[in-house]
């Protein structure tokens, strides 16, 4: 998940099925009556799951064509993530002559979704789309944009399915039925200065649990190595931003949990309030943490050698690492309780409402950029995560880990990936809880009253949102 691409708190609170349309194409002067009809979802929400049958195109090694099928893929992402998708395109493009896929990039994730709203209202949709896993993906899903594929997982053996890492495939998978194949996939990563931890005499290896973390934090902010802060002079060695995604995984260490599967909050629980607790005293009781608005902002500070713990997407690992005069680690996020990450980034879904002979050469296209050894490259250009299981025996990636320990703790963490609390995917919660972050730890909110009022807030979303 990289924060200068993905924006999920773009869009207001929906407060029916129509609402999360109208949301979405606020300012493209579609109408929602619009956009649900050419979507043929004015039926039930599992509308457009499709369920045919494999064609006789299908053989050992997947679908081919006798006459050539042109496809448009829509995505986001810019820089090495932007080349690496090119070359995967080209790569395919070169290796095949009966299919042919236009890259279009398509801006920010949200604007991404904002125009696929437009076109799929038009009847003029792309045929791949990249989206959210845990956001955009699930909107389009429920309004019945997006085309299921089982039907391609269970028919296909070339596409070697079991290899995917479960735990990607489950954030994909929605009432039963997969809708995406994962690509550019993360999970949060504790960060940490190598330097900072020698220069106070710590272990150069990172603490396993937050009370490990908080015990680290108290000597690195009396040692004086840290840079001072350019804001308040004062040097502190944790940061806490105003960052859902990262409170999941905080919530799920200390026993906690969002939501619970079927959108019902569950922030007032005994265990949630205490990772929100524990947080609020670092910066206030022990003051060994500073709050920032946006995860963005404590990179930055990071970098500048101002803190010595980072709490981000592996998806910046190589920023990260570049960006930064001392010597980086990372770890796996800390434990307390138990040990858990949610998986984050986005993935690859067909466009539902396209003829089938597009769906199966869109599904040879995904099936292709996602191989073994294209995830392999992808991962070691962008420094997203690798998303099939036998990577690992990949002589390239072997090599790779060993000459790059960092990428190996994102690999190793893999096993600890769930999906995220049901509640994220409801419009309007991710900015309702970054909201309460900021409350306790900027405004100094006091944490039971600021979670109360989270609860009901969340529970209100849930229960105006479709399912």
């Amino acid at each position: 998940m990289t924060n200068s691409s993905w924006t999920p708190t773009l869009l207001p609170a929906p407060t029916t099925r129509r609402g999360v349309v109208r949301a979405l194409t606020a300012g493209t002067g579609v109408t929602a009556a619009t956009f649900l009809a050419a979507c043929g979802t004015q039926g039930a929400p599992g509308a457009g799951r499709g369920g045919a049958s494999p064609s006789a195109r299908l053989g050992p090694n997947g679908f081919t064509f006798k006459q050539p099928v042109e496809l448009t893929y829509w995505k986001s992402l810019e820089g090495p993530r932007h080349e690496a998708q090119v070359k995967l395109t080209n790569d395919f493009n070169a290796s095949r002559s009966d299919v042919k896929v236009n890259l279009e990039h398509v801006g920010t994730y949200a604007e991404a979704a904002q125009k696929l709203t437009t076109v799929l209202a038009a009847n003029t949709p792309p045929d791949v789309m990249m989206l959210t896993v845990d956001t955009f993906m699930p909107v389009f899903v429920r309004l019945g944009a997006l085309h299921q594929l089982d039907e391609f997982t269970r028919s296909d053996k070339s596409a070697k399915f079991e290899t995917y890492v479960p735990g990607f495939i489950k954030n994909a998978t929605i009432n039963g039925k997969l809708w995406q194949l994962p690509l550019a996939r993360s999970t949060p990563v504790l960060y940490y200065n190598k330097d900072h931890f020698k220069a106070t005499g710590l272990p150069e290896t990172a603490p396993s649990s937050w009370d490990d973390v908080l015990a680290a934090a108290q000597k690195l902010t009396r040692s004086g190595v840290i840079q001072a802060d350019t804001t308040d002079n004062a040097q502190l060695a944790f940061p806490v931003a105003g960052y859902w995604w990262t409170f999941q995984s905080i919530a799920w260490a200390f026993g906690g949990k969002l939501s619970d599967e079927k959108f019902t909050p569950t922030v007032t629980q005994p265990e949630t309030v205490q990772a929100m607790q524990f947080l609020a005293d670092m910066v206030q009781r022990s003051k060994v943490a500073r709050a920032y608005r946006t995860v963005g902002a404590s990179g930055t500070a990071f970098r500048a050698g101002q803190l010595s713990f980072l709490v981000e997407s592996t998806a910046v690992l190589t920023q990260t690492e570049e960006g930064t005069a001392s010597r980086v680690g990372a770890a796996f996020m800390p434990q307390q309780k138990q040990r858990a990450v949610p998986g984050g980034g986005s993935g690859l879904s067909i466009i539902n409402s396209i003829p089938v002979e597009k769906k199966e050469a869109s599904w040879e296209f995904m099936k292709s950029i996602t191989t073994t050894p294209n995830t392999v490259y992808f991962s070691k250009a962008t420094g997203y995560m690798v998303v099939r299981t036998d990577a690992e025996k990949n002589p390239e990636y072997q090599q790779y880990l060993q000459q790059t320990p960092n990428a190996k703790v994102t690999f190793d963490q893999m096993q600890f990936v769930r999906t995220q609390d049901s509640i994220a995917e409801i419009n309007g919660s991710t900015t309702a809880i970054e909201d309460a972050i900021r409350a306790v730890m900027i405004e100094g909110k006091n944490v039971k009253a600021t979670m109360d009022e989270l609860q009901r807030t969340l529970g209100n979303l849930a229960a105006q949102a479709p399912k």
